[in-house]
Order: structure tokens, then C-alpha cells, then sequence
């Protein structure tokens, strides 16, 4: 047996707080965030290539990246439809369409080793792939070399951390007698592996001994291009909730602000955790408190209560107790590509969006999730000229919505270039509301965990190019 897999550990890992941090005047740490189809991205791959695109076309990378989207999230509705996978809701997942990814580099273990992780605030446990591994898989980034981190530490079955506070069946390896975890996806993937403890690197010298999962056992396809997830949802097993929580120089609240696929795919954005200031924004910053959550989930994540959308001046109100939520039937989700709605509010904003678009000759796509498409010129260069969609939240805190932010593309051919609505219909297993990062971009989005809120800030994005 391996020596990082053998017993010595666990009396010291016993001992040991679960939380370190060493102190340090820093009040706040920031990373910037890539989106994955970007030039500059280390995850860019072929489906993203324009080169096959007419070069007259302005909207060239816009539309590269459109298409990466688009055949993401129609190869886990196939996937769904071959009754590859059945719903779950875990503690560490849910079935949803994890595509629309925006990463952060950070380094892990000693000596650091720098991995690629997905930002996702509607997954708790934080996980990487590790080798060796059991069934390894080629689809995603670096993965951290575990027994090569002399600072790593799995954690024992007996544990309170395994036995008391992980939440899920099978949590045990009754043959290394270590915590595992398992998690399964929307497309099929199931990543499986160590509960572990080891240092994740912030800036300088500052470091957190944070628990996350260390994945050998790679079924399919790893769900993200990156070495794995960083899960910031509210369980007290997230990297914010490990970071934030026990830390005193560290306030409880976290930020980020994702730049938009239009005009800005190649520029960097931020995600700030702690004591910051914000940089100046476009409008103040407006929060909508967290509300009781539905059922099951529990506390685990960012539940707000949408009052309505608004399609230009029409107002749609949303009746959540249709779907059986009384208040929170809303969540906010950086991991999720583009929004999905219950089915009956989708279904009267793509009426009310069809009958002030005809205009535009809206059509429906074969082959798209969209239930709405339009139809532009190949040398176009701005969108549609569609009515501003605005989610109306408690508080009177409005998420306004321009073209940018509304509308994607999903395909090209010699009459034009098809964009669609960037919002779909939420699957029967999934009651509620889920704001995408495609509706979030352009705007500060923070969650305070102090004042349990999330404040929205109109802003520009981009950092760097």
C-alpha cells in the first residue's frame, strides 16, 4: 500500500485543526477567471476553431464559442434521453448542465502543483483529479500527483469528518479503510476517489488546509476540461465555507465578475474572496436576500425569490407555488451555461418574446435546447435589436438584460448566422429556477454570507485581454 494511504496519518490528522491558516496581513484574495473557449484559454480546444468560418463574418469567435456551448449541452440532453443517467440531488451534486465553465488557476500541495478549477457555486466538495489513478480519464486538465505532495493527507473512516458530516451512502473504503466520495453528472461521468486534506496556495505565503476530493476513478468523461471543481455553494464543506468561515482576517462574503461572450470572450474576469473593495461598478450594488430553500437541498445553495421578468415593459409574474415552492424557488448558479426556467414561466416569456420580436421573423431551430431563434447577417456586427429582459428579485433588485446577454449563437450557414434565446426550460427533476453565468455576465455578483444576501452590480468586466 502506498505510504500517503497508510494509518500513520490519521491519529495526526485527528489532532490536527481542520482548519490552518497562517496568519497574514492580506484581508482579501483574488484570482482571475478564464472562460474556457477563450484564445487565450489553456482548455481551448478544436470545437472552438473558427477557422472554418467565413473570414468576413465579425462575430467569428463569438459564434465559435456559441457552437462549443450549444454542443455541449445538446450531448447531455442526448445523454438524458438515452436514459444514460437517472436524477439524483446529492450533498455534493445535482443533475444540471455543468458546460458553461469559467476556471481559475490555483496551486495544491508541497511543492505547489498548479491545477485548473471550474467555478461552480452549485457544487459543495471541491474535487481534482489525482494520479495515479485507478480509471483515469484524458478529457481534463493537470491532475495533482498526490503521493508526490508531502503536505497531503487522506482522511480515516473513523473520522467525524467521514462518519458525522459528509451526508452520503458509501462513504467508506472498507479495504484502505479511507473516506471516499462519489459523484455523479447530468452527462453520465461519475468521479470517485479519497476525502483528502491538503494546502491550497491563495497568494504569497498564504495557504488553507482545505478538504476536498482527490478523484481516481474517472467514469466516461471528467464533466468539466479542467482538473475539476471548486465548489463554492453554502455547505460547510465548500472552499468558501472551509476559507471564510474559520478565518478571521477573512470576511464571509465572495465576488465575481464574468466578462460577456460577445464583445469580450478573450478578456479576463475576477473572483475576490474576503475583506475587498469593489472596484467602481456602473451602478451600486442591490442585494436580494438568500431565502428558505426547497426540500432535500437543504442549505447548500444560494436560494432567492424571483418575483418576475420583465420583456421590455411587459411583466410576467412567477407563481412558484405552482411548482410546489412556497418562497425560494431560485438559485444562482456560476457553474450552469445559460438560465433554465419552470416550464410554465418559460413558456409565457418565449410567447411574450415571440409576439414583440415578429418583426425579426423568430423561428424555432432544429437541434437547439432554444425554443426562440432569429436569423442575422453573416457580416453582422451587433446582435438583434431584442427587448431588454429584466429578472425582477425581492428587494427591488432588477437583473437587466441587453442582447449580450440574451441572445446565443447556435449556428452558421449561407443565409446567415442563427442566435437563440439564451434561456430553456428546466427539466422535470429540477422544480425550480436556475440563473446561468450567461445572464450573469457584466454584473458584480456577490454573496454575502454575513447579511445572507446576493447583491448585483452592473459593471465592466474585463481585467485583461
Amino acid at each position: 500500500m502506498d505510504k500517503k494511504l497508510s494509518m500513520a496519518p490519521f491519529l495526526l490528522l485527528a489532532l490536527l485543526p481542520l482548519f490552518i491558516l497562517p496568519p497574514s496581513s492580506s484581508s482579501y484574495v483574488s484570482f482571475p477567471l478564464t472562460h474556457r473557449d477563450a484564445q487565450s484559454s489553456l482548455l481551448r480546444i478544436q470545437e472552438t476553431d473558427p477557422t472554418d468560418m467565413p473570414e468576413e463574418m465579425p462575430m467569428r469567435d463569438f459564434v465559435a464559442a456559441g457552437l462549443a456551448m450549444r454542443g455541449r449541452i445538446e450531448k447531455q440532453r442526448r445523454s438524458r434521453a438515452r436514459g444514460k443517467t437517472e436524477p439524483i440531488v446529492g450533498r455534493f451534486s445535482y443533475l444540471r448542465e455543468n458546460v458553461g465553465d469559467f476556471y481559475l488557476t490555483m496551486a495544491v500541495g508541497s511543492p505547489p502543483q498548479n491545477l485548473i478549477f471550474t467555478l461552480d457555486t452549485g457544487s459543495e466538495l471541491t474535487w481534482t483529479q489525482c494520479k495515479p489513478c485507478r480509471v483515469c480519464s484524458t478529457s481534463g486538465g493537470p491532475a495533482f500527483a498526490f503521493n508526490k505532495s508531502s503536505s497531503y493527507l487522506p482522511v480515516p473512516c473513523a473520522s467525524p469528518l467521514c462518519t458525522q458530516s459528509l451526508g452520503f451512502s458509501g462513504g467508506c473504503s472498507n479495504s484502505t479503510g479511507i473516506c471516499i466520495f462519489q459523484l455523479q453528472y447530468g452527462d453520465g461521468s461519475v468521479d470517485a476517489g479519497y476525502v483528502s486534506v491538503d494546502s491550497f496556495h491563495l497568494s504569497g505565503k498564504l495557504s488553507k488546509s482545505i478538504v476536498f476530493g482527490c478523484a481516481v476513478i474517472n467514469l466516461d468523461t471528467v464533466p468539466v476540461p479542467t482538473s475539476g471543481i471548486m465548489g463554492l455553494n453554502a455547505g460547510p464543506f465548500s472552499f468558501t465555507s472551509q476559507l471564510l468561515g474559520e478565518n478571521p482576517t477573512l470576511s464571509n462574503r465572495f465576488a465575481y465578475c464574468l466578462p460577456d461572450r460577445f464583445k469580450n470572450l478573450n478578456s479576463q474576469g475576477t473572483v475576490l474572496f474576503g475583506e475587498y473593495t469593489l472596484p467602481k461598478a456602473k451602478a451600486a450594488m442591490r442585494y436580494t436576500p438568500l431565502v428558505p430553500p426547497y426540500g432535500p437541498l437543504g442549505d447548500l445553495y444560494y436560494f432567492v425569490k424571483l418575483e418576475g421578468i420583465s420583456v421590455g415593459k411587459r411583466f410576467i409574474k412567477a407563481n412558484m407555488k405552482q411548482t410546489g415552492l412556497q418562497i425560494g424557488g431560485t438559485i444562482f448558479d456560476s457553474g450552469t451555461a445559460v438560465t433554465h426556467l419552470v416550464r410554465s414561466l418559460h413558456v409565457e416569456m418565449v410567447a411574450e418574446m415571440t409576439r414583440q420580436t415578429e418583426h425579426l421573423h423568430p423561428f424555432s431551430a432544429k437541434g437547439t435546447a432554444s425554443d426562440l431563434c432569429y436569423r442575422v447577417p453573416l457580416r453582422a456586427k451587433e446582435l438583434p435589436k431584442v427587448p431588454v429582459i429584466t429578472m425582477h428579485f425581492s428587494g427591488m433588485v432588477g437583473l437587466e438584460l441587453g442582447p449580450e446577454s440574451v441572445l446565443y449563437p447556435a449556428g452558421f450557414d449561407d443565409k446567415g448566422i442563427v442566435v437563440c434565446l439564451a434561456f430553456i426550460s428546466s427539466q422535470s427533476s429540477i422544480p425550480f429556477n436556475i440563473i446561468g453565468n450567461y445572464q450573469q455576465q457584466n454584473y458584480w455578483v456577490e454573496y454575502n454570507l454575513e447579511s445572507s444576501s446576493i447583491g448585483l452590480a452592473k459593471a465592466s468586466c474585463v481585467t485583461r485581454r
